[in-house]
């Protein structure tokens, strides 16, 4: 496990108890201040242990603190707050903000190290933003395509299906929603979709990770033969993860592990029904051509799929800045 991460995730941990236990002085103090009676019974039982000292019985005193408890809850109640108020409220109830659970990492603790991995993993990705708002129908108006079945097809009319659907997809999100795959040609806007989607999920407070196809395999690969020390088990985060979109699919350098790697994460992720959207450059006939039966029988019959068609708006927006030189 990366020291760094865990030592992190610790830290968080560690400042929630901190957090509770700052917050549990300020009611104790605010209470002394408001119910005068209730800050001379908690006086009281503070004192157990000298009176244990000096030789009373602990049945006796366990019996008296249990009534003041009962005493003191009413008095919290009647001058209306909850009757827990001064007890410590942890964020999690399991280990009390420690970290450990019956002898093991927390689930909270776990979760911690998770998230911070994850971020690790899309701030080595350097991973770039977009919005819906940022999508430009324009360089779709007047365009016509065949698409893979040799239909005639309006751009226009086909991109803003597809714009519609992904906000929709977006906002509507939840951590089972249907898995995506959307192919064209190079430039044509699946990339930008796809992060859209992405900025607006993680808005929400999903965790996503993001990467091209090519990049996590070799990550994988790298962390299953160790030829490069790594402290992320990039693997389970994919297959944890809220949202995973891969970019990119059939650009990777094909091996059988690659292969295998891609099945795994399309497969299991199908099986736990979490989402994933995968992009590609490739027609479903050009996929068969180069993966096989198992891979493309999810792709096609589970994923939703979307053909984006268009002009490679990169090249587009270069002739723009051109022409805006010589105005």
């Amino acid at each position: 496990m990366n020291q760094s991460v865990f030592q992190k995730a610790m830290n968080e941990i560690h400042s929630r108890r901190l957090h509770a236990s700052a917050e549990n002085e300020r009611r104790f103090q605010e209470i002394n201040t408001v119910i005068p009676e209730l800050a001379e019974i908690n006086f009281q039982m503070a004192q157990t242990a000298s009176r244990i000292l000096h030789g009373e019985k602990i049945d006796k005193i366990r019996q008296q603190n249990l009534q003041a408890q009962r005493y003191a809850r009413q008095l919290l109640v009647t001058h209306g707050y909850p009757e827990d108020y001064l007890d410590m409220h942890y964020t999690c109830p399991y280990c009390q903000d420690t970290g450990y659970f019956q002898g093991r990492y927390c689930t909270c603790l776990e979760k911690e190290i998770a998230s911070l991995s994850v971020e690790t993993l899309n701030r080595n990705t350097q991973l770039q933003l977009r919005s819906f708002d940022q999508f430009s129908l324009e360089y779709y108006r007047g365009l016509t395509k065949s698409n893979t079945k040799g239909e005639t097809v309006d751009c226009y009319a086909k991109m803003k299906k597809t714009l519609d659907y992904c906000i929709q997809y977006a906002r509507n999100f939840t951590a089972h929603a249907p898995s995506l795959l959307l192919y064209g040609e190079v430039g044509v806007g699946k990339t930008h979709l796809s992060l859209s989607i992405v900025t607006e999920v993680l808005r929400q407070g999903y965790e996503v990770i993001y990467d091209s196809v090519g990049n996590l395999t070799s990550q994988i690969e790298q962390e299953h033969f160790n030829r490069e020390k790594s402290d992320i088990n990039t693997l389970k985060l994919l297959l944890d993860a809220e949202l995973l979109v891969m970019d990119d699919l059939g650009t990777e350098f094909q091996t059988s592990f690659t292969d295998s790697v891609i099945y795994n994460l399309i497969n299991t992720r199908l099986n736990r029904n979490l989402p994933t959207i995968i992009s590609t450059n490739l027609t479903p006939g050009k996929l068969e051509e180069q993966y096989d039966e198992r891979i493309m029988s999810r792709l096609c019959a589970v994923y939703q799929v979307w053909e984006l068609m268009g002009e490679d708006i990169r090249m587009l927006k270069m002739k723009e800045r051109r022409s805006s030189q010589y105005l």
